[in-house]
């Protein structure tokens, strides 16, 4: 086959300089102009107010509690002494005070009373007095005045209030004297008329004879329990058959039990040694059988005889108790009344001495008042102090010039670059059409097979071809198909929907598009931010951002995830329909290849050595790999860990 002469071809490439537009020379002076006249205007204003300068004081007043009791905390008396110090009165003897300190000042009534302020310090006893104005020489002389007429003030009312104090508790003590001395009579007239003759109840009659009652009752009482105990337990060992007898008779009833016991011991001695025909027969023998007999009967005549005896004692003895209690019980209700009278009175002069006590000891109490104030001195009463006295001012309390000077300056550099803003927005125009801008071509130089070249000589020459024909043609005919800008993939994300921008971002990390179509959720690792990938080409490639963001739209599984894998050309027609919604150039010329090709064409020029190509994008033919070395920048190339694997469109 004779040799073919080489083809040389010329593809645009995006302009690489712009033509520059002319500057607007009237946004400078605009921008000054504006801000210039906002900044005099708000510096004007700023400087132009009269400064106010404050002098203030602090005065520690006491609570006016009664002369002789301790000061203390009170809120409201400290209400009532901050409308004392704004009192006209007050402060037209402060005025009075001023103007014999210093001649020279003018100043109204009215005019003081707008200056002064006076705000009370929470939780104590401190009111801040102060004084607001413009000329900050006169404002420590006013308080300072105004401070020593309340100290006047209230020493005067201190003076007073000790003598009015004294004189109530005169009368006070006085008017108690009467009633105390009205009360006692009371009480021994009382006494008198009732028979009281002291709060003992010894030396009571009728409380001596309720209280004999009360103890003979409790007397009788416990001896009725004692002989009903008595009684029963006699007639519980009548019913046991025990034997009973009076006490008097039990000595001699346990002589005869004693005297039988022993002659019982001897009848059985002679019983086991004599027969009974032999002891009958024995004189000396037979005596002590009807010895014990005799005994016993004796014994039985003395029980009997001792337990109707003891059955009737404890009978009587019962019945005597049981009469006793009812007696007394009878007394008690027959002066049951007159005890009733007698309590009841008591009770009154219990309430009248009391009362009496009561009285003597306010009386006491009011002594011991009185006798405190005649005691204090006034000088050394709780008065007022003077925490801290006034001073001439040096900063004015208001503007703060160098504040709001800063203020000022910062609004007029905003209100400039507002206008600015709304002049470029007016003054706004639609761009003419510019020149053609200036391009640099890209030059591929290759062999044209032969039947080519005689086909592009055989026939006629066609028409000429438009603009986007022509590139569309050269484009089919290059070793390469077609790169996109970053701009253009930009635009095809914005224009794909969720199954096309999972497939772009995998196309773009080195995916190949059997490998998308045949990828399963076992090759995501959203964790580790991987993609393992099997096959005829195993690696692993890292997961990038915005990749993993879409695939976790699908819970890390591609869209067209199923048990079949989908065909890759359909699934390649989605990124046809991307380009065509994206509204990029020769829309048909964007297809999977194309984005594989803008991805190794990314990599070889980060400096990624080409025999490391097959470890990020898969099998790579030798020649192709060997064609994409005119991309790659001078120096030696780089091993595929040490270049960003991610391309710039998936890092967001």
């Amino acid at each position: 086959m004779p040799a073919s002469p080489p083809n040389i071809e010329f593809f645009p490439n995006p302009p690489l300089i712009e033509p520059p537009q002319p500057p607007n020379r009237r946004r400078p002076w605009l921008f000054g102009g504006v801000f210039v006249v906002s900044l005099a205007a708000s510096l004007g204003y700023v400087w132009s107010r009269e400064p106010v300068y404050q002098s203030t004081a602090s005065v520690l007043t006491v609570a006016p509690n009664a002369i002789d009791e301790t000061s203390r905390i009170d809120v409201q008396q400290i209400a009532v002494q901050r409308q004392t110090l704004l009192d006209v009165a007050l402060l037209q003897a402060a005025l009075e005070r001023l103007r014999q300190a210093a001649p020279d000042l003018k100043l109204g009534l009215d005019e003081v009373r707008g200056m002064l302020q006076v705000e009370p310090v929470a939780d104590t006893n401190v009111l801040r007095l102060s004084a607001q104005g413009a000329k900050p020489e006169i404002l420590a002389p006013v308080v300072n005045a105004w401070l020593e007429a309340y100290g006047a003030f209230r020493e005067q009312a201190l003076r007073e209030q000790k003598t009015q104090t004294s004189s109530v508790l005169d009368e006070e003590a006085q008017r108690l004297a009467e009633q105390i001395a009205a009360k006692h009579r009371q009480l021994d007239q009382f006494r008198a008329k009732h028979g009281i003759l002291s709060k003992n109840d010894a030396e009571n009659q009728a409380i001596a004879r309720l209280n004999g009652l009360t103890a003979a009752l409790n007397k009788a009482s416990d001896e009725e329990v004692q002989t009903q105990a008595k009684l029963d337990a006699v007639q519980a060992a009548i019913a046991k058959g025990e034997p009973v007898v009076p006490p008097r008779d039990e000595a001699g009833l346990a002589q005869l039990q004693f005297s039988a016991h022993l002659l019982r011991e001897q009848v059985k001695d002679l019983e086991r040694k004599y027969t009974p025909q032999y002891i009958k027969m024995q004189a000396n023998l037979k005596v002590i059988p009807e010895q014990l007999a005799q005994a016993e009967a004796d014994i039985r005549k003395m029980v009997e005889r001792g337990r109707d005896e003891a059955l009737s004692e404890a009978k009587q003895a019962y019945v005597s108790a049981a009469q006793s209690v009812r007696a007394i019980r009878k007394q008690i209700e027959e002066h049951k009344a007159e005890v009733s009278e007698f309590t009841a009175r008591f009770a009154e002069q219990e309430a009248l001495e009391e009362e009496v006590k009561r009285l003597e000891e306010v009386y006491r109490d009011t002594q011991a008042r009185l006798a405190q104030v005649a005691a204090k001195p006034t000088d050394k009463l709780p008065r007022y102090q003077v925490v801290e006295r006034a001073y001439t001012p040096v900063k004015p309390l208001w503007p703060d010039y160098a504040r709001d000077s800063g203020i000022a300056f910062a609004g007029s550099l905003g209100t400039a670059l507002l206008v600015l803003l709304i002049y470029d927005f007016l003054t706004r125009r639609e761009k003419p059409a510019a020149a053609a801008p200036l391009t640099m071509p890209n030059i591929n130089v290759y062999s044209v097979p032969e039947n080519l070249m005689l086909q592009r000589q055989g026939p006629p020459p066609a028409p000429a071809l438009g603009r986007a024909e022509a590139e569309r043609t050269l484009a089919l005919e290059s070793p390469f198909p077609r790169e996109l800008e970053l701009a253009e993939v930009a635009l095809l994300f914005e224009a794909a929907d969720t199954g096309a921008r999972q497939l772009l971002g995998l196309l773009l990390a080195g995916v190949g598009l059997e490998e998308a179509a045949a990828l399963g959720p076992e090759a995501v690792d959203m964790a580790g931010d991987r993609l393992r990938l099997d096959g005829a080409a195993p690696r692993e490639l890292p997961l990038a951002p915005r990749l993993k963001a879409e695939l976790a739209e699908t819970q890390g599984r591609p869209a067209w995830y199923a048990e079949t894998p989908p065909d890759p050309e359909d699934l390649a027609a989605h990124i046809a329909f991307a380009a065509a919604d994206a509204g990029l150039p020769a829309p048909e010329t964007v297809d999977a290849q194309v984005l594989r090709h803008t991805y190794i064409v990314y990599l070889v020029r980060r400096g990624i050595r080409l025999a490391d190509l097959e470890k990020v994008v898969g099998k790579l033919p030798l020649k192709s790999a060997a064609a994409y070395a005119r991309y790659s920048p001078p120096g030696q190339g780089l091993r595929a860990d040490a270049v960003p694997l991610v391309y710039p469109a998936l890092l967001d």
